[in-house]
């Protein structure tokens, strides 16, 4: 008996029991590092999507927040150009655009020259000088935005009690960074009927006691790439401006405003 059990075998095609100390086999890891491959490319591409997605709402959140302070910061200074302290009183001192107002002053910028009263300086604060009734008195106050050649939107303030006596107080300081564009158009009425006939450029008008309004426009750019690197083509105002194909997001963002002009 002892010797007929030795002799015994296995049939062909029967299964032996695998040893607890035996590994996987090789195809069984192949299967197991494909399946891991592809599990992490997808977490790559979803935290890819994720990136993108967050840089899209990072740049949208930015230049749309560089277009209200832009906004706002050109509405400030034109709504000043229809007030005046004594309207009753003719004025003296020519109120609105100024001969430092001009067209393409760099290569996708115009400049625009304000001339308001405030009583307060270009730094927004009261006039030391008082009236009789002791409120501050007030004074002459221009403000001229251009574009620089570092692609900042540059602003300079000079304030004084008469335009021969004006002091520059700010600059060109930047106010607003990543600008591709500042462009500006003036409704001038040709007749004298009270309505705009045409639009021109700075210093094309014929009389500047008969600009109504004027148009802003301004292209602003995010300050890193969010998108994928594509040429685009803006119309700002009567300017075009073909944008480097860089991922960066755009937006033109745009200001009219009626003003009262006495002329230059």
């Amino acid at each position: 008996m002892a010797d007929r059990a030795a002799w015994s075998c296995h049939w062909p095609g029967e299964l032996k029991p695998r040893s607890k100390n035996q590994g996987l086999s090789l195809i069984e890891l192949l299967i197991a590092m494909l399946i891991s491959a592809i599990l992490l490319t997808g977490l790559i591409q979803i935290a890819s999507s994720a990136r993108s997605s967050f840089l899209l709402q990072e740049g949208l959140a930015e230049v749309q927040e560089s277009g209200r302070f832009v906004l706002d910061s050109l509405a400030k200074i034109l709504r000043q150009t229809v007030f005046s302290p004594q309207p009753w009183v003719a004025p003296t001192t020519a109120i609105g655009l100024t001969v430092d107002t001009a067209d393409a002053t760099s290569t996708h910028g115009d400049r625009l020259a304000i001339r308001t009263w405030s009583e307060r300086n270009c730094f927004g604060r009261p006039n030391p000088v008082t009236a009789p009734d002791g409120r501050p008195e007030f004074y002459v106050k221009e403000s001229i935005m251009e574009l620089n050649g570092s692609g900042n939107l540059a602003h300079t303030c000079r304030y004084g009690p008469d335009v021969a006596s004006l002091l520059t107080q700010i600059n060109r300081q930047g106010l607003l960074q990543n600008v591709e564009a500042f462009q500006a158009l003036y409704a001038e009425d040709i007749d004298s009927d009270g309505i705009a006939d045409r639009w021109v450029v700075g210093g094309d008008w014929e009389d500047a006691s008969h600009i109504l309004g004027v148009h802003v426009a301004v292209l602003i750019r995010s300050h890193q790439s969010v998108s994928a690197p594509l040429e685009r083509v803006y119309n700002v105002l009567d300017h075009v401006v073909r944008a480097q194909a860089d991922g960066k997001l755009r937006l033109v963002v745009t200001y009219a405003q009626p003003l009262t002009l006495a002329g230059l």
